[in-house]
């Protein structure tokens, strides 16, 4: 089944080869998991799987170009906000490529969120994917009836406590849960019933987790973007306007280019090659500034 533009689902993922580390220790992975509703409440997506690695993380989103964008760029800034004040460093989470990746039909979905569980176990992870704590699939085809719920409702807490509890002042529904730990329970804000639903069994889950689909979705990373190069030209454009007050890319000095050429890439998740053509600039000398 191909998907409309109005039922859109997209992969938001980050760079795993830009950084040692994102998440340095649980406290760590807890707020991160938090940032994921926070995000969500900002940007008004629906959040299908996640996975978080120590150093990359992995969406499956529903919404709008626009609001998905929102949120993989929202979340890469409260990220790095979190660094900074907590380790006392300047964060260059800012400037983290990151890529939305156009999901066109159900099979790729499948595949996609398959590929988002798997990932824990491909890196090491000694075991099955629904024990990973810092992903998605440990929610998926559950027993709700045999499964311990040790959560509080947030109305249950004052604004003071649920700042020193969570750690944010975002303001998180009433009716959300939290751990103890502070750690607000995923299923308040990931959609479980619709994975559910097109997966359809725990059978065809199974199935598509045991394929091998590195591979196949990498690809999918290292050469797709979700702006086309008609809108591009218009972004540019516009940038060249606003910025350099220029009336066409060809007017443009090398290191113009440059600034504009980072601005694609990190603002817009362009890939190298599409930028190349945008600014008329070799593909390998566009790799060294971006």
């Amino acid at each position: 089944m191909k998907y409309s533009d109005s039922a859109a689902y997209y992969h938001a993922c980050t760079d795993g080869n830009a950084l040692d580390w994102i998440f340095n220790d649980t406290e760590d992975f807890i707020a991160g998991i938090n940032r994921i509703g926070i995000c969500k409440l900002i940007s008004d997506v629906l959040v299908i799987a996640y996975v978080l690695m120590d150093n990359h993380v992995h969406f499956v989103l529903q919404g709008t170009i626009a609001q998905c964008k929102h949120f993989i760029q929202q979340y890469k800034v409260l990220t790095g906000k979190w660094i900074s004040k907590k380790y006392h460093r300047d964060s260059p989470l800012r400037l983290l490529p990151s890529q939305l990746i156009l999901i066109h039909d159900e099979e790729q979905l499948l595949d996609t969120i398959a590929y988002l569980d798997r990932n824990a176990i491909v890196a090491g992870y000694p075991y099955l994917p629904h024990e990973y704590p810092w992903g998605s699939a440990m929610y998926i085809f559950k027993d709700e009836f045999n499964r311990i719920n040790n959560t509080r409702a947030l109305q249950e807490f004052n604004a003071k406590e649920q700042h020193l509890l969570l750690k944010t002042w975002h303001k998180i529904p009433d009716n959300w849960r939290v751990y103890s730990n502070g750690m607000i329970d995923p299923r308040c804000f990931l959609e479980v019933s619709r994975v559910e639903k097109v997966f359809k069994s725990p059978i065809k889950y199974i199935f598509h987790l045991s394929k091998k689909l590195e591979g196949k979705i990498e690809l999918m990373q290292g050469t797709q973007t979700f702006i086309s190069d008609k809108e591009l030209r218009k972004i540019t454009l516009n940038l060249t306007k606003e910025l350099f007050r220029k009336s066409s890319v060809q007017e443009l000095d090398f290191n113009s280019k440059i600034t504009i050429a980072r601005k694609l890439r990190y603002d817009h998740a362009s890939t190298a090659k599409q930028i190349s053509r945008m600014l008329a600039i070799d593909h390998e000398t566009i790799t060294k500034f971006i």
